[in-house]
């Protein structure tokens, strides 16, 4: 008894279930990236903050505490952004 011919529909079928699969894995991938950046840009953020807190009190008379001030600002800032990305991202 030889096998039936497959019908052209069933390769389309069988094919978009393959690019189903490999996207579905995809998207695993990506959500565990966003959770890795989610913690370490968390962890920055922390590191960030207690920099901040730190140098607050010597910004009025220290010009280099000021520019140390402003650049953990800026980067605060960009940490901010990441984590809004990544929790978006992960549905949280």
């Amino acid at each position: 008894m030889s096998a039936s011919p497959s019908r052209p529909e069933d390769k389309h079928v069988d094919g978009a279930k393959r690019r189903l699969s490999h996207l579905a894995g995809l998207s695993q991938k990506t959500e565990e990236a966003e959770r890795k950046i989610l913690a370490a840009a968390e962890d920055r953020l922390a590191v960030v903050d207690a920099d901040l807190d730190k140098l607050r009190p010597r910004v009025e008379l220290n010009p280099v505490a000021a520019g140390r001030y402003q650049d953990r600002m800026i980067e605060r800032g960009h940490l901010v952004l990441v984590i809004a990305r990544a929790r978006k991202v992960i549905g949280l």
